[in-house]
Protein backbone atom coordinates (compact mmCIF):
# COMPACT_ATOMS: atom_id res chain seq x y z
CA UNK A 1 0.00 0.00 0.00
CA UNK A 2 1.43 3.46 -0.79
CA UNK A 3 0.06 6.91 0.45
CA UNK A 4 1.21 10.67 -0.80
CA UNK A 5 0.47 13.68 0.67
CA UNK A 6 1.44 16.87 -0.72
CA UNK A 7 4.19 18.96 2.27
CA UNK A 8 4.24 22.45 0.58
CA UNK A 9 3.69 24.12 -2.75
CA UNK A 10 6.69 21.64 -4.25
CA UNK A 11 7.39 18.80 -1.97
CA UNK A 12 5.36 15.49 -1.99
CA UNK A 13 6.13 12.82 0.69
CA UNK A 14 4.88 8.76 -0.86
CA UNK A 15 4.87 6.14 2.52
CA UNK A 16 5.80 2.70 0.74
CA UNK A 17 4.91 -0.40 2.66
CA UNK A 18 7.00 -3.03 1.15
CA UNK A 19 9.75 -2.98 -1.40
CA UNK A 20 7.26 -4.11 -4.16
CA UNK A 21 5.64 -0.73 -3.08
CA UNK A 22 8.72 0.90 -3.75
CA UNK A 23 9.80 -0.70 -7.06
CA UNK A 24 5.75 -0.08 -8.33
CA UNK A 25 6.39 3.66 -7.28
CA UNK A 26 9.53 3.30 -9.60
CA UNK A 27 7.61 2.06 -12.79
CA UNK A 28 4.74 4.50 -12.33
CA UNK A 29 7.61 7.02 -12.40
CA UNK A 30 9.22 5.47 -15.63
CA UNK A 31 6.39 6.56 -17.17
CA UNK A 32 6.88 9.91 -16.81
CA UNK A 33 10.53 10.49 -17.13
CA UNK A 34 11.70 12.51 -20.52
CA UNK A 35 15.31 12.72 -21.80
CA UNK A 36 17.46 14.87 -20.21
CA UNK A 37 15.84 14.08 -16.69
CA UNK A 38 18.04 14.32 -13.80
CA UNK A 39 17.21 12.45 -10.64
CA UNK A 40 19.40 12.45 -7.29
CA UNK A 41 18.85 9.65 -4.48
CA UNK A 42 19.91 10.02 -1.31
CA UNK A 43 19.48 7.75 1.65
CA UNK A 44 21.12 5.27 3.84
CA UNK A 45 22.58 2.11 2.94
CA UNK A 46 19.52 -0.37 1.86
CA UNK A 47 16.82 2.31 2.32
CA UNK A 48 15.51 1.79 -1.85
CA UNK A 49 17.31 3.41 -4.31
CA UNK A 50 17.88 0.74 -6.05
CA UNK A 51 14.43 -1.08 -5.75
CA UNK A 52 13.01 2.14 -6.70
CA UNK A 53 15.46 2.35 -10.34
CA UNK A 54 14.41 -1.53 -10.88
CA UNK A 55 11.21 -0.27 -11.13
CA UNK A 56 11.96 3.02 -13.46
CA UNK A 57 13.92 0.36 -15.54
CA UNK A 58 10.49 -1.46 -16.05
CA UNK A 59 8.48 1.77 -16.57
CA UNK A 60 10.73 2.49 -19.53
CA UNK A 61 10.23 -1.17 -20.84
CA UNK A 62 13.71 -2.28 -20.41
CA UNK A 63 14.48 -5.85 -20.55
CA UNK A 64 17.64 -5.58 -18.00
CA UNK A 65 17.13 -5.89 -14.32
CA UNK A 66 18.53 -3.00 -12.85
CA UNK A 67 21.31 -3.23 -10.25
CA UNK A 68 23.41 -1.22 -7.95
CA UNK A 69 26.47 0.38 -9.85
CA UNK A 70 28.45 0.86 -6.50
CA UNK A 71 31.96 -0.91 -8.32
CA UNK A 72 31.07 -0.21 -11.95
CA UNK A 73 29.73 3.33 -11.53
CA UNK A 74 27.45 3.87 -14.31
CA UNK A 75 24.79 1.41 -15.73
CA UNK A 76 23.41 2.03 -18.97
CA UNK A 77 19.63 0.38 -19.15
CA UNK A 78 18.05 0.97 -22.86
CA UNK A 79 14.20 0.90 -23.30
CA UNK A 80 11.76 3.42 -24.57
CA UNK A 81 13.98 5.96 -23.15
CA UNK A 82 17.58 5.14 -21.96
CA UNK A 83 18.48 5.15 -18.38
CA UNK A 84 21.66 5.92 -17.13
CA UNK A 85 21.93 4.54 -13.02
CA UNK A 86 24.95 5.90 -11.58
CA UNK A 87 26.34 5.56 -7.90
CA UNK A 88 29.02 7.66 -6.23
CA UNK A 89 29.02 5.98 -3.19
CA UNK A 90 32.67 5.40 -2.76
CA UNK A 91 33.80 8.86 -4.54
CA UNK A 92 34.06 12.31 -2.44
CA UNK A 93 35.24 15.15 -5.07
CA UNK A 94 34.09 16.48 -8.31
CA UNK A 95 37.84 15.66 -9.42
CA UNK A 96 36.82 11.70 -8.77
CA UNK A 97 33.92 12.62 -11.07
CA UNK A 98 35.20 14.74 -14.02
CA UNK A 99 36.24 11.24 -16.03
CA UNK A 100 32.54 9.81 -16.15
CA UNK A 101 31.48 13.02 -18.09
CA UNK A 102 28.41 13.07 -17.24
CA UNK A 103 27.54 16.81 -18.76
CA UNK A 104 28.27 14.74 -21.82
CA UNK A 105 25.85 11.80 -20.26
CA UNK A 106 23.13 14.36 -19.74
CA UNK A 107 23.23 15.50 -23.60
CA UNK A 108 22.07 12.17 -24.71
CA UNK A 109 18.21 11.40 -25.31
CA UNK A 110 18.06 9.52 -22.21
CA UNK A 111 16.94 10.39 -17.91
CA UNK A 112 19.76 10.09 -15.42
CA UNK A 113 19.43 8.58 -11.88
CA UNK A 114 22.41 9.07 -9.40
CA UNK A 115 22.65 7.45 -5.95
CA UNK A 116 25.33 9.49 -3.55
CA UNK A 117 25.10 12.32 -5.99
CA UNK A 118 26.55 15.00 -3.90
CA UNK A 119 30.01 15.46 -5.64
CA UNK A 120 28.52 15.29 -8.63
CA UNK A 121 25.79 18.41 -7.87
CA UNK A 122 28.85 21.52 -8.84
CA UNK A 123 29.25 19.77 -12.47
CA UNK A 124 25.53 18.96 -13.05
CA UNK A 125 22.59 21.23 -14.04
CA UNK A 126 20.77 23.55 -11.24
CA UNK A 127 17.55 22.01 -12.19
CA UNK A 128 16.56 18.12 -11.35
CA UNK A 129 14.58 16.27 -8.62
CA UNK A 130 15.88 15.51 -5.11
CA UNK A 131 14.54 12.15 -3.93
CA UNK A 132 15.22 11.14 -0.24
CA UNK A 133 14.75 7.85 1.17
CA UNK A 134 14.17 7.21 4.99
CA UNK A 135 13.39 4.48 6.75
CA UNK A 136 9.26 4.44 7.95
CA UNK A 137 7.50 2.95 11.44
CA UNK A 138 8.70 -0.76 10.24
CA UNK A 139 11.48 -2.47 8.86
CA UNK A 140 9.83 -2.48 5.30
CA UNK A 141 8.28 1.02 5.15
CA UNK A 142 10.03 3.50 3.49
CA UNK A 143 9.27 7.55 3.48
CA UNK A 144 10.56 8.86 -0.15
CA UNK A 145 10.18 12.52 -0.64
CA UNK A 146 10.37 13.90 -3.92
CA UNK A 147 11.37 17.78 -4.08
CA UNK A 148 11.81 19.59 -7.39
CA UNK A 149 14.11 21.82 -8.02
CA UNK A 150 12.96 23.45 -11.25
CA UNK A 151 9.41 23.86 -13.06
CA UNK A 152 10.19 20.49 -15.03
CA UNK A 153 10.20 18.34 -11.66
CA UNK A 154 7.20 20.30 -10.23
CA UNK A 155 5.65 19.44 -13.01
CA UNK A 156 7.21 15.39 -12.33
CA UNK A 157 5.32 15.89 -8.77
CA UNK A 158 2.15 17.12 -10.39
CA UNK A 159 1.95 14.57 -13.23
CA UNK A 160 3.57 11.74 -10.01
CA UNK A 161 0.54 13.22 -7.81
CA UNK A 162 -2.16 12.89 -10.46
CA UNK A 163 -1.40 9.34 -11.11
CA UNK A 164 -0.65 8.05 -7.59
CA UNK A 165 -3.46 9.29 -6.66
CA UNK A 166 -5.80 7.72 -9.12
CA UNK A 167 -4.07 3.90 -8.37
CA UNK A 168 -4.68 4.63 -4.39
CA UNK A 169 -7.94 2.72 -3.41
Amino acid sequence: MVRVAKEDKDRIRIWSDSPADTEELGVILGGILQPRDLFFLSGELGSGKTLLVRGITAGLYSEELATSPTFALVHRYAGELPLYHLDLYRLSSPEEIEPLALEELLEEEAAMVIEWGEPAKEALPASYMQVEFFRGEDENQRVISFLPYGERYRMINHLLLIKLITLLP
